[in-house]
């Protein structure tokens, strides 16, 4: 019998994931699994879906319509102020990404960790293309994207302190962070950047991090690697 820590959902049988948030789930007691059997009896105690669901989408509508109305004002104030720079553009592509992944989040079935994981992923793909479309200063290899990893180290590691009984399932994201710093460093040393300080601590903190989790997680951390990789 297995108990998904995210929904608090109650498995009468083995299996892993959980079947409404695909969180990896965790495996109960003897006594814990009595009481479960003694207060339901053979059912499990499914949360209210329908009615989270209804919360959810409205709140989805209200967000919506603060972005339209944040946007048609900040068009306004573009038009009055700086009417040969556009930047409001760049502001309606930052409301229209928000509102996208905000119902990821909400709709999408995949894990916690992998939420947060491609959201930093586009968040530096969007913040790389920013730069590139307006001048290419390299801000956003010098600075910006490694400010991102270092953020996502920073919420991995608080990620691992909430969630202490399956802090593992968080390995994947740190190696993807580390992975990602090291591309970043490779390429501001190509072309030579004048700036590196920050992408170089972005890469020491995330491969430690990442090795240290390998090193002091050891069997846990190699199961939950072959979990996730079918291995």
């Amino acid at each position: 019998m297995n108990r998904c820590p995210q929904c608090k959902l109650t498995l009468l049988n083995d299996t892993e994931t959980c079947p409404l948030c695909h969180c990896v789930c965790e495996e109960m007691n003897e006594e814990e699994q009595a009481a479960v059997h003694m207060r339901f009896g053979s059912g499990a105690p499914y949360p209210d879906a329908h009615g989270r669901q209804r919360f959810k989408r409205l709140w989805l509508r209200i967000i919506l319509l603060a972005f339209f109305v944040a946007e048609a004002v900040l068009i306004i104030i573009n038009h009055y102020t700086t009417p040969k720079i556009w930047w409001s553009a760049i502001t309606a592509g930052a409301f229209v990404y928000g509102y996208l992944f905000l119902v990821y989040w909400v709709k999408h079935d995949s894990g916690f960790a992998a939420k947060v994981g491609l959201q930093m992923v586009f968040t530096m793909i969007m913040l790389f293309l920013i730069d590139y479309n307006t001048g290419n200063y390299g801000w956003a290899l010098q600075w910006a994207i490694p400010g991102v990893i270092l953020f996502g180290d920073g919420i991995v590691f608080f990620l691992m302190l909430l969630n202490r009984s399956r802090w593992v399932s968080y390995i994947l994201l740190l190696l993807v962070l580390g992975f990602i710093s090291v591309i970043i460093i490779t390429i501001d040393i190509l072309i030579r950047s004048e700036h590196i300080l920050l992408p170089i601590l972005g890469v020491a903190v995330s491969v430690l991090y990442a090795l240290g989790t390998v090193l002091i997680g050891d069997k846990a951390v190699k199961r939950e690697l072959r979990r996730r990789f079918h291995v």
